[in-house]
């Protein structure tokens, strides 16, 4: 196998681990035909290329929580110290936090308790645990000497299912009492998985007016009510994963970028708009030593009205007005490349990326140092 198969590059994180054959059995779960599948993935980043050390983890975000194999989980996390890792490293769960050990790791280390916020048995039906669980893990990891980073992970919000005021109130109120932020988003279902839910009758429905597909959607009103009661309570609220990463750990901007399509991402009033509008002035005044950072053959130009490839192509499910008029510096590179290679670029360099590409969570050879 060549180096660059042994590192997994998903939307918003390098993903080291491995999966397991059994996991909570979330109905909603996206992974849910996959679970027979065996992944693994332990080359550590710095491996492939040095500068690979600054890039976001996740650990074990595979099928199968990385409490459920916490032994494995603080493995890959001494192996990412001893590497010298320097970027976030995120784990993602709602196991029981206290099985992970009471010490420090020498990472930017971010546990993410993800909740479903409902209680007794709806929570069991849907999402495999209490919501009890996410209580118990927050006393867990604050009463501890020493602090991580921390937020929660309210996904998915499915209608009719979890997206009451009350389900809301409850794990706003949670973040509100211990300072944390919160990553939220709607239900989403790719056609494979949608059969699934319907073969095994699972009560799971997109918001009237929209349908499955990658894009995790909600209703304006359910929007509404989170973004005004978030407002009003001082809890930091994020749709975007990169976004609140880049928020929880102090980055100068958001390592995807978004702030090239601001309407649709929802920038404005966001807790990381005065960073991530100042990081794309200075990439707008076109900062040639950033191409260092990348092995191909580009270079950076200034575009009024740039239309992302997705669009040109007429694959986006969901375009936008954004998509077509995408202002500012960019990247351009005329050699195909991969969606891997397009999301470290942007990781590596804060710009937009104009460049043919193919889906592949692997990235092009030419990495390799």
């Amino acid at each position: 196998m060549d180096l660059l198969d042994t590192l997994y590059v998903s939307k918003s994180f390098v993903c080291i681990g491995n999966s397991l054959p059994f996991c909570f059995n979330c109905k909603y779960c996206r992974l849910i035909n996959d679970w027979s599948s065996c992944i693994t993935y332990f080359t550590m980043p710095s491996e492939i290329n040095p500068l690979f050390k600054y890039l976001p983890v996740a650990v074990n975000l595979f099928y199968g929580d990385p409490m459920l194999q916490v032994d494995g989980t603080v493995t890959l996390l001494e192996r990412l110290e001893k590497a010298g890792h320097k970027g976030p490293v995120i784990i993602i769960t709602k196991g029981d936090f206290s099985r992970f050990p009471d010490r420090p790791f020498d990472l930017d280390l971010h546990i993410a308790f993800s909740t479903f916020g409902v209680e007794g048995g709806r929570s069991m039906k849907y999402d495999g645990v209490d919501r009890n669980t996410l209580l118990t893990n927050l006393e867990v990891a604050f009463k501890r000497n020493y602090r991580y980073k921390y937020s929660i992970e309210f996904r998915p919000i499915i209608y009719n299912v979890n997206d009451s005021d009350a389900s809301i109130d409850w794990v706003l109120l949670l973040a509100q009492a211990y300072g944390l932020a919160i990553g939220y988003s709607g239900l989403q279902g790719t056609p494979d998985v949608v059969r699934i839910w319907e073969e095994r009758n699972y009560n799971l429905k997109p918001y009237p007016g929209f349908k499955f597909g990658h894009k995790k959607s909600l209703s304006k009103d359910r929007l509404d009510y989170i973004k005004t009661k978030a407002k009003d309570m001082g809890v930091p609220i994020f749709s975007k994963t990169s976004c609140l990463l880049s928020y929880t750990h102090g980055l100068s901007r958001d390592y995807n970028a978004h702030y090239y399509r601001p309407n649709e991402v929802g920038c404005f009033g966001c807790a990381m708009q005065n960073k991530c509008f100042a990081a794309k002035r200075l990439r707008d005044t076109l900062e040639p030593n950033l191409l260092d950072k990348i092995p191909f053959k580009a270079k950076l130009l200034y575009k009024k009205k740039h239309t992302c490839i997705l669009k040109k192509k007429g694959i986006c499910e969901y375009p936008t007005a954004d998509c077509s008029r995408i202002r500012g510096g960019l990247i351009e590179i005329k050699d195909k490349i991969t969606t891997a290679d397009v999301r470290v670029i942007k990781w590596l360099t804060g710009y937009t990326v104009d460049a043919d590409f193919y889906e592949s969570s692997h990235l092009s050879s030419c990495w390799e140092s």
